[in-house]
């Protein structure tokens, strides 16, 4: 990629992250107590202020993440590993909730994978299939690291249907559950992509531009009808969406413009599978995240430990949630 587009992208990104969304101004919240502690880290715990730091300090581990000294607990005794997204980094996409899970008591881990541009905190770029397979290595190294049989994946957009293809094709026997946050399980429509293309001002309408500046990653995701879907979807759902023995929760938000129609997050349950999808507004209604904030959102956060520690599932209290921004600074 040349200096001059390269010096274009970081510009357009910068321009994005001063962006601030108006609060939500539902009904007040649930009045039960939250049972859940968020964690007292709140050092760029929004997704701008995230992806901004990871802009000068692309290799920084999200708060929490990436201790390779730290052995699982009886009661958490899987680790948990993180899959970022499309255009995103480990920082800028986990920073809100990798800190959560680590109070909790969760061994937590966050990978960057799949840069084709050059970008240093751009990745998710490259091809999916070969995305998908880079997980395999990170794993590997947690599994060695913590003693554990498995982990759990919890991934988000692109990062949700790499992980799915991971559990389902490549190493079912090492992964417990899918969590995925906004994933792409399904191509989505052209607008979609464009849509989030022009969020992030990074390309135009245009397939083609995708492939030239080495983008396959986009280009893949999108909706290519009537034209046969592209290799990755054939085989992560041409002989069904999910596998024997294996559990699958997607969290999906109306508000998405990434993946449109956002039912393409959701999957379908097959012969012994466990299949859960979650509308968040259905769960929480003043919750107006959208696709890039969705993992920054208090609400998500709980659905999160409540899926991964089902005999500590606890009631969840909402919080109003804005778009683009989300949050999950600690509140008293």
């Amino acid at each position: 990629m040349s200096t001059r587009l390269s010096a274009a992208v970081v510009a357009a990104l910068s321009v994005l992250l001063t962006l601030v969304a108006a609060p939500a101004t539902a009904a007040a919240p649930n009045p039960v107590p939250h049972p859940i502690r968020f964690a007292p880290w709140g050092e760029d715990s929004s997704f701008p202020a995230a992806y901004a730091r990871s802009i000068t300090d692309p290799d920084r581990d999200p708060l929490g993440a990436n201790d390779w000294g730290c052995q699982p607990s009886a009661a958490h005794p899987r680790p948990v590993v993180l899959v970022h997204g499309t255009f995103e980094n480990a920082y800028a996409n986990w920073n809100g909730l990798a800190p959560i899970l680590a109070d909790r008591g969760y061994c937590v881990f966050a990978l960057n994978y799949g840069n084709s541009t050059g970008i240093a905190f751009l990745n998710g770029t490259g091809d999916l299939i070969a995305n998908a397979h880079e997980i395999g290595p990170f794993v590997d190294r947690v599994l060695a690291s913590t003693g554990a049989a498995q982990i759990d994946l919890v991934g988000h957009s692109q990062g949700g249907v790499i992980s799915r293809y991971y559990a389902n094709l490549i190493a079912p026997q090492k992964v417990n559950q899918v969590i995925g946050l906004a994933p792409s399980n399904h191509p989505t429509t052209l607008s979609g992509i464009t849509e989030f293309g022009k969020l992030v001002r990074l390309f135009g309408a245009a397939m083609a531009v995708l492939e030239l500046v080495n983008l396959p990653a986009a280009a893949q995701q999108a909706d290519q009808s009537p034209a046969p879907q592209a290799p990755f979807y054939q085989q992560v759902n041409g002989d069904g969406e999910t596998i024997p023995g294996m559990s699958y929760t997607t969290i999906v938000t109306r508000r998405d413009q990434v993946v449109t129609p956002w039912q393409r997050g959701q999957l379908a349950t097959g012969p012994g599978a466990e299949v859960e999808n979650i509308v968040i507004q259905d769960v929480c209604r003043i919750d107006q995240s959208e696709h890039v904030s969705l993992p920054f959102s208090k609400n998500v956060a709980q659905i999160v430990l409540n899926t991964l520690d089902p005999d500590d599932e606890r009631r969840i209290r909402c919080y109003p949630q804005a778009p683009i921004t989300g949050s999950t600074q600690l509140i008293g």
